[in-house]
């Protein structure tokens, strides 16, 4: 197999709740191979380290266990790192509770200022939870909220409740769900869309020129409901990731 021409490539693996995600940017900071699986094998990932230069990894999980990636890729790169609170990163991190902070969110900030520097900005992960993540101007990360996320709200009402059936989502044409599938979605879609925009309002009280950026699986379907009120960057963690490990290369 011909390895790619570029040098000095970074590999980026997230581990969230329900994906993982494997993505390698070259020296360029752009994205070059992006996989999404339920989980990355140690032959894929394998594959991967035959196919590109890969010189720097780091690794973020949302899981307990990644030990797997650890054992495949030490041994095998230049630089290899695990992110948690420890890590250095290029923002300064307020959040009272650092070693309980979701990986994911800490990249998705450290993403979002580097898109926008200089810029206050809220950051909506709508993913299995939906996360409201503050940044500020001058690289304050504040914290934020988390709340539960758009598959999360459909499979509660189908858990907890005898008669309520498991629906999937879709874009309802109008506000009023006319029978019982129709009132779920409606409920639950425009329920969540209601609150972004009701969090949007508070945040902006606060901070008037906000930027507001989501991510996420489920980031293009509200982006479409939002109005131009948000700008959209699914790979926003990845991002992060990347920008969080050539901060550790370089120092």
């Amino acid at each position: 197999m011909v390895l790619e021409t570029y040098k000095l490539m970074n590999l980026c693996i997230d581990i969230g709740n329900s994906r993982t995600k494997l993505a390698v940017y070259d020296t360029d900071n752009s994205l070059i191979k992006l996989i999404i699986r339920e989980e990355i094998t140690v032959a894929k990932l394998d594959k991967v380290l035959k196919k590109y230069q890969i010189q720097h990894v780091i690794v973020s999980s949302v899981k307990k266990k990644q030990g797997k990636y650890k054992r495949i890729l030490s041994s095998k790169v230049k630089f290899y790192m695990e992110l948690d609170a420890t890590s250095s990163v290029p923002v300064s991190n307020l959040y009272e509770s650092p070693e309980t902070l979701g990986r994911d969110r800490l990249a998705a900030v450290v993403g979002a200022s580097t898109n926008f520097p200089n810029s206050d900005i809220l950051v909506i992960d709508a993913g299995t939870c939906v996360t409201y993540d503050l940044i500020d101007q001058h690289k304050n990360y504040f914290g934020g909220n988390i709340l539960p996320g758009l598959e999360m709200r459909f499979k509660a009402l189908a858990h907890y409740t005898d008669k309520l059936p498991l629906v999937t989502k879709e874009i309802p044409d109008e506000l009023i769900g006319k029978n019982t599938v129709g009132s779920i979605q409606t409920g639950v879609v425009f329920g969540m869309l209601f609150e972004m925009k009701g969090m949007i309002a508070a945040y902006r009280d606060k901070f008037p020129d906000l930027r507001v950026i989501i991510t996420g699986g489920d980031a293009i379907f509200f982006e479409s409901l939002m109005e131009n009120q948000i700008f959209a960057i699914p790979e926003l963690v990845l991002s992060g990731l990347n920008q969080i490990l050539n901060y550790n290369v370089s120092t």
